[in-house]
Parts: C-alpha cells; structure tokens; sequence
C-alpha cells in the first residue's frame, strides 16, 4: 500500500466484515489496544472516533449497486469521501475520490484528493472533466483519470450518501493489518450546491456494529484468536447496499421521496 488519507494512493489488500454487538465490540477493542495503535487520525479523539461521509455515484440503471447485489466476481465502486459530520460545511475540506475495486476476492482502491473547491465541481459536473489540469501530481491526476474514465462509461452520477462512525485501529507491520468498527450508519439523498435544497439524512436502523478486519496476505494468530474467542461470524456487508435499501424502504412508506431504484 502506499499513500495516506492525506493524499493519493493505489494499494490491494482482503477484507473480512462482521456484524457485532456493542459487547463484542468492546471485547474487540480490548483486543486492539493490546496490539494495535489507534489510527493516527483518531489517536487524539474521543472513542478513537472520526465521522466520514461518502458520496456513491451509480449509472441510471444502478449497474455498480446490481453488480455487488448480485456478487460479480469483478467489480467496482465510484465514491467520493469527506471526513466530517453530514450538517458540516465542506468548505476547507478536501474530496478523496476513490474507484474501489474487487477482483476475485482481492481488494484494490485508488485514491485521489483535491480541494474543496475542485472536489465539488468535478462531483456535480455533467461534463466529465476528464483530461483538465487539476493542479496536482502525476499520482492524484492518473487516480483522477481513472476515476472519470469510469464514470463517464457508465455515465455516473451522484445518487446516495452514506454517513457512520469509524473506530480505527492500524499496525505498522510488513501485513499492514487494520481494524475497523463503524456505527450510527445513516443513508443521505444529496442535492447540488444549486439547488437551493438541503440534504436530507436519516438512521438506516441497522443494529450492530460493522468490524471491518484489512489485511494484505494474511492476519496474524492473535487476530484469529479473538475471532475464535468474541464468537464472531464473518458475513457480508456493503453500506451502499444497505443505505440504499433503507432509502428505498421510506420511499415506499410515502414519506414522499422519489424512489431510488429503477
């Protein structure tokens, strides 16, 4: 892996998901203070706690959400990622957008950031952007041009938000392992800067929490120890799906929502 959260970046790894209780969770993070730090972004927050909001694009058709319904062997997700709460401005604040692969089980991303600004203009733009200058290194504009090329294919659009909590814990070993708990998980129907509207986010109402467990060839033994020991059972689970679904079910309770799906 290479590159951080505060630049660009291309890396593989396999991820494992669970969904647990509060009580597991707690046991878990007993499990990682006696061997992993806390990520260095959340080291000095309380709970060891960050907020992130993704914005998801998706063809008219939904092909990226049919494709992981569906568990294409291959298969990819457009995303852009601010670290904030969703009432939160995001002026200041960089985009990281990011083409999230998974081929056969192995996961790859790319990762590029630019500017308030920048971000927002080439989230909400119709034209595609693709080949302008960005002001950037050659890492940030070949991540970015992936990311249009794949946008542009399938003609993708901003469709959902996801907000939740993340608890991280990192090593810094050779494996690079990295541990992950997200809560409070809320689905958002976004609208342009020009619209004069504002975004609507709500609870999913999702119980449990999502352990996420990163790794690039494998874990070490005292990872599968606690697995063992908290009785977890791995299964899986994508938040995209799964606020999607939630936005899908107000729409059917009339809350007066266009539904999402086609």
């Amino acid at each position: 892996m290479t590159g951080n959260r505060n630049g660009s970046l291309k890396w593989q790894r396999y991820e494992a998901k669970y969904v647990i209780s509060e009580t597991q969770a707690a046991e878990v993070r007993r499990w990682c203070l006696d061997h992993l730090p806390p990520d260095p972004h959340s080291s000095r927050l309380a709970g060891f706690e960050y907020p992130v909001v993704s914005t998801y694009l998706d063809s008219p058709s939904r092909e990226l959400l049919r494709h992981t319904l569906g568990k294409q062997a291959n298969r990819y997700k457009l995303r852009m990622r601010t670290y904030r709460r969703p009432e939160a401005p995001t002026t200041g604040l960089p985009g990281f957008f990011e083409v999230k692969r998974k081929i056969n089980g192995i996961v790859q991303k790319t990762r590029a950031r630019l500017s308030d600004k920048a971000g927002e203009e080439l989230l909400w733009s119709n034209d595609g952007l693709l080949g302008k200058k960005w002001n950037c290194d050659l890492t940030t504009e070949t991540n970015m041009n992936e990311f249009l090329q794949l946008r542009r294919r399938i003609g993708a659009q901003p469709v959902l938000g996801v907000f939740y909590r993340r608890e991280a814990y990192e090593g810094h070993s050779a494996e690079r392992i990295r541990m992950t708990l997200d809560r409070d998980v809320h689905c958002g129907i976004l609208a342009p800067p020009t619209s004069g509207q504002r975004d609507m986010w709500w609870p999913t109402g999702s119980r449990g929490v999502i352990l996420e467990i990163k790794f690039t060839n494998s874990y070490p033994f005292w990872v599968a120890d606690m697995l063992r020991r908290v009785e977890v059972i791995r299964r899986g689970v994508c938040k995209y799906v799964m606020c999607f679904q939630a936005a899908d079910r107000r729409a059917r309770q009339g809350s007066g929502m266009r539904r999402l799906s086609t």
